[in-house]
């Protein structure tokens, strides 16, 4: 095969994460991540040295390779629920909310400026959404809306207005509405994201390689700003590894069809 020359590459393309068939290293079908502004893959590996000290200078005369290592970073800024559960080694989820009206919460020894969230339970710790009809008490009689609290109705959140009549350390008595509505859900976890990756190049100089990596573990790398003048990113670890179980490389290239 002749060699081929003058092939400088300016490198884009799209990735794609799959998580493998419960109980399997088959992937379930590929997901486009969304845009990523750098992704790159390193190789290290780990020697053994040999040196001949039999006269002078020791001279190295033989190195044999004990370890090769694939890794990558990936970093994504297409910040949805299926990203973010992968950063946060998470789940994703809808919560969905029942109608109910004249629900009741009394929140004890409230603080000046402090904010309430309602509907927190053991089963749902951020709460309701989507309230109405808020009222608020201190043994028995009614404060007033805007002067002793506001409410973030889309949240279910109650203020305490510093300069309202609501004193540190009183009882409040909260009655509200809740409107029927699902929102998204991500929860953290702790298991380790595994999958295959592929990268489908689009290159606008250069040959397109495609690369597919049949078993990888995700894993976040660095910060996730949630506050800054910058795109919000999630830069992630990717782990490569050979899954010599079902004889799989670590990487495969693929050129275009010819």
């Amino acid at each position: 095969m002749a060699l081929e020359l003058g092939n400088q590459t300016l490198g884009r393309g799209k990735v794609y994460f799959s998580l493998f068939n419960s109980g399997t290293h088959t992937p379930s079908g590929f997901r486009y991540i969304g845009n990523t502004p750098s992704f790159n893959l390193t190789i290290s590996q780990e020697k053994l040295d040999h040196f001949s000290s039999e006269s002078g200078v020791r001279v190295k005369d033989k190195t044999v390779i004990l370890q090769t290592d694939y890794s990558g970073n990936v970093t994504m800024d297409d910040i949805n629920n299926a990203n973010l559960a992968l950063f946060f080694f998470g789940t994703q989820s809808t919560v969905a909310q029942t109608s109910a009206t004249s629900q009741a919460e009394a929140f004890a020894s409230v603080t000046k400026g402090f904010a309430y969230q309602l509907g927190v339970t053991t089963n749902n710790q951020t709460g309701v959404r989507s309230i109405s009809n808020v009222t608020v008490q201190v043994s028995g009689s009614p404060k007033t809306l805007g002067t002793d609290y506001t409410v973030d109705a889309a949240r279910g959140i109650i203020f305490i207005v510093e300069s309202g009549t609501i004193a540190d350390g009183a009882t409040i008595n909260v009655t509200y509405d809740r409107a029927a509505v699902n929102r998204k859900q991500v929860i953290s976890g702790t298991t380790q994201v595994e999958g295959a990756l592929r990268f489908l190049a689009d290159n606008p100089s250069g040959q397109n390689n495609d690369f597919l990596m049949p078993y990888v573990r995700l894993g976040p790398n660095g910060d996730f700003e949630l506050k800054s003048d910058e795109w919000q990113q999630l830069p992630c670890t990717v782990e490569i590894l050979a899954d010599t179980t079902y004889n799989k490389a670590a990487i495969y290239i693929d050129g275009q069809p010819y």
